[in-house]
């Protein structure tokens, strides 16, 4: 028999017959939905096939090819039209309305068992066949495929259970009574490991096997899933309904052996847990660094002396602050908004005079960021808090202070920006010497990857620092 490779020429899925009916329509696209998984269950290949406007002509309305049996790299077919002729089995079974078996060359060289089934409509008329191309064919797993395919619908689009099948999940059928009627290799092998042999036959129900979920789904047709212990080895067990309605004539069993992957999950989790706590311990650190340096500070004699001393106290801060965040949090990266405010807030607390009427302002864009960036960014502005509060508003008694960081196309911008004295005259930022400014920009150009500069306004001074935004996948 020749293949579907004789294909005359490619509709496309927006040329479809006009014979169809607009019910016979909604059972091709409910069916379509559910050909994934049937095709795994099926172990084949699913082609629908329907007549053409041309009686001569098939069309063949969707194809889906297992992930539980290799087909090697076949093209798809949907919505290409065919000679009838080429198609003898296909063409038949469509006009008798009956199944039908036969052999098939599915590619050059590769010969596979064909079952085609028919699929009628409310008045009982055939429109169209599914065929179920196979190298080992089972005839309990087909004939679930095709009972599945026509009884599901599309409520399978709201359901995670009905996930495609891997080539190593176990699978089995059970009928009505609750009795194991098929199971593939995999299903039999896991039990006959558990010293369980004769899988087929025996009742889900049973003391050896007891899967009270079964029951329910069989009961309820709704599909459930659970994880199940089975002597050491812990299993994802799926059982769906072959009819999505109670009291359903069978369903299907899914085993996956999640064994390894729950012991890798289990060791990330114990691995995110540690460097939590590691970081909730350099935070505890810092702080108490920060602690010393504050009695330090009281004892100083000179002026310049507490200055440095609390500008380093306001740096270890702001590093605490990233780490407070890290600590909380199963993710490196860091959301820049949270932790900005975060310093803004206590720089403000600290710094600023208590005879200044200082109006200020903090609003930022959510930016999640690798957590060493988090930190280059929080120093950036820990410094530049410190600069506008030390020098813009001496000798004022009221100011203002805004904080901004936001996205632009490609990038992320830092602003800030006060109403106070302004830059000194013939101020050149790359001739400054001041350490904090140094810092800034080694952070800003080495760490950042971004540009620094310092505006000034009319009344007052604008520093902005503008990043990258490739830096928000980066590590």
């Amino acid at each position: 028999m020749m293949g579907i490779n004789k294909v005359i020429r490619n509709r496309g899925m927006n040329d479809m017959p006009k014979n169809l009916t607009v019910e016979q329509k909604n059972i091709l696209s409910s069916m379509k939905v559910g050909a994934a998984f049937a095709a795994d269950v099926a172990h084949a290949c699913i082609t629908m096939y329907v007549w053409d406007d041309n009686p001569k002509f098939l069309y063949i309305y969707h194809q889906e090819l297992p992930r539980t049996q290799f087909f090697g790299e076949l093209p798809d077919k949907t919505g290409r039209e065919l000679r009838g002729n080429e198609e003898p089995l296909v063409q038949r079974a469509l006009q008798r309305g009956v199944p039908l078996s036969g052999k098939r060359e599915l590619s050059l060289g590769l010969f596979v068992d064909l079952r085609v089934y028919p699929i009628q409509d409310s008045k009982g008329k055939c429109f169209a066949v599914v065929a179920f191309d196979t190298n080992e064919p089972e005839e309990l797993f087909i004939m679930t495929a095709v009972e599945f395919l026509k009884n599901t619908g599309r409520q399978i689009l709201s359901s995670n259970y009905y996930g495609r099948l891997l080539p190593g999940d176990g699978l089995m059928i059970v009928d009505k009574d609750k009795v194991i009627i098929a199971a593939n290799r995999t299903a039999r092998h896991l039990f006959k490991v558990q010293g369980l042999s004769n899988l087929v036959g025996r009742r889900t129900n049973s003391l050896q096997i007891n899967w009270p979920l079964v029951g329910m789904v069989l009961k309820t047709g709704v599909a459930e899933g659970k994880e199940i212990d089975m002597q050491g080895l812990l299993l994802a067990m799926r059982v769906i309904p072959v009819t999505n309605r109670p009291d359903t004539a069978a369903a299907i069993v899914i085993l996956q052996d999640i064994t390894e992957l729950k012991k890798k999950d289990t060791e990330l989790l114990i691995k995110s847990v540690v460097i939590r706590e590691i970081h909730h311990r350099v935070k505890n650190n810092l702080q108490t660094i920060a602690s010393l340096l504050r009695l330090q500070a009281r004892r100083a004699h000179t002026d310049e002396t507490k200055l440095v001393l609390r500008d380093c106290i306001n740096r270890v801060t702001s590093i605490a602050v990233v780490h407070e965040f890290l600590s909380q949090q199963d993710s490196g990266k860091i959301d820049v908004a949270v932790a900005a405010q975060g310093i803004y807030e206590a720089i403000i607390a600290s710094m600023a005079d208590p005879n200044l009427k200082l109006q200020t302002s903090f609003k930022a864009d959510n930016v999640l960021l690798p957590s060493d960036k988090a930190t280059s960014i929080a120093l950036v502005l820990n410094e530049l808090l410190q600069n506008s509060l030390d020098h813009a508003f001496a000798g004022r008694s009221s100011g203002r202070l805004d904080v901004e960081f936001y996205k632009i196309p490609g990038s992320y911008c830092l602003k800030i920006c006060d109403d106070g004295n302004g830059l000194p005259p013939g101020f050149v930022l790359d001739e400054q010497t001041s350490l904090g400014l140094k810092i800034i920009k080694t952070m800003v150009e080495a760490d950042l990857r971004g540009t620094f500069t310092i505006e000034a306004l009319k009344q007052g001074t604008c520093a902005v620092v503008t990043i990258p935004s490739e830096l928000e996948g980066s590590e």
